[in-house]
């Protein structure tokens, strides 16, 4: 039976019905990458086998993989406007996203400004557009390329370059800037799919993971548009607020502390995980909203319960 959260695919013309499950987009082939052999007097022979082995483990889970199904059209050469052509599998990491929000509150909403870091080669931008339908401003910025001239989608801009680099950061503004014909635009949402080179050292993996949703945390509270200050004369019930920023973040011992930054400039800050997200993977996503007014910055670490207190008691909740 078909997952109806999947969306329906459309067929074009071309080559191989497989020929996706086994041409991996460029993150995908960090999977495929050896860490220098630490043996050196070792035979190649065993070097060999090691590789074709993880080539062929990877190649299986791709194939048994449904939402890696979904995205690769029974026939290739798709148009990166269709949903049979995601260029990556996390696209459907942010339609899970967005059906997890309320009708009247939803991640994505026709007309806005969004600006994806880490879009490369391009999936999260297509899934946006899906919603979007050109109505709409999307940024993104990569290292890498996006594929298949997704920058060249109406309301698409794409600035290729380090995030961490001032400059980069410069020119992801100017675009915002040119975009929305602003001096200093509002973005609606930020969403951050980046993630650093893994290390295999459990502990450096989890620092880079955290310097990257730092570099996103410190963007979106430039550029973000606080919520109003709840009136404690005339309390209204409360209404779903849609997310405005969400990152890739992997789980680790520093998670707590970060969530608790996060509670000091966001009112709602819940983490969520995917169905599909990889379920052997820490990954999972941290999802903010009703970032505060400046004057409430100081105040919300104090009647938390002071930095890290309140979120290290609550954190096997999400984790």
């Amino acid at each position: 039976m078909p997952n109806p959260r999947l969306p329906a695919l459309v067929t074009h013309a071309a080559h191989s019905p497989t020929s996706w499950l086994t041409h991996p987009s460029p993150r995908s082939l960090l999977a495929l990458q050896l860490h220098p052999c630490s043996h050196p007097s070792r035979p190649p022979t065993r070097a060999a086998s090691s590789r074709s082995g993880s080539s062929n483990q990877w190649i299986q889970r791709q194939r048994n993989d449904p939402f890696v199904r979904a995205r690769a059209s029974p026939t290739s050469s798709p148009s990166p406007t269709s949903t049979s052509a995601f260029v990556s599998r996390s696209a459907f990491k942010l339609i899970d996203l967005h059906h997890q929000t309320p009708r009247d509150a939803k991640l994505l909403r026709p007309g806005m400004t969004v600006v994806d870091l880490g879009a490369a080669p391009g999936g999260w931008i297509q899934a946006a557009q899906e919603v979007l339908r050109g109505k709409g401003t999307v940024v993104g910025v990569d290292l890498l390329p996006l594929q298949r001239g997704i920058d060249e989608l109406h309301g698409v801009h794409f600035v290729r370059g380090n995030f961490l680099d001032p400059a980069v950061q410069a020119k992801v503004r100017a675009a915002l800037s040119t975009a929305t014909g602003q001096r200093r635009p509002i973005v609606d949402l930020v969403l951050s799919d980046m993630m650093a080179n893994t290390t295999g050292n459990t502990l450096r993996d989890a620092v880079l993971s955290l310097t990257l949703c730092e570099a996103a945390l410190s963007f979106a509270l430039q550029h973000l548009s606080p919520a109003p200050s709840p009136s404690p004369l005339a309390p209204s019930p409360p209404v779903a607020a849609a997310p405005q920023l969400i990152m890739k973040h992997f789980a680790s011992s520093h998670t707590p502390e970060f969530r608790a930054k996060l509670r000091r400039h966001f009112r709602s800050v819940r983490w969520s995980k995917p169905e599909s997200s990889r379920k052997e993977s820490k990954e999972g996503f941290l999802v903010c909203s009703e970032l505060r007014p400046v004057e409430e910055w100081s105040l919300a670490s104090i009647s938390d319960g002071g930095p890290g207190v309140d979120e290290a008691n609550k954190s096997s909740l999400y984790f």
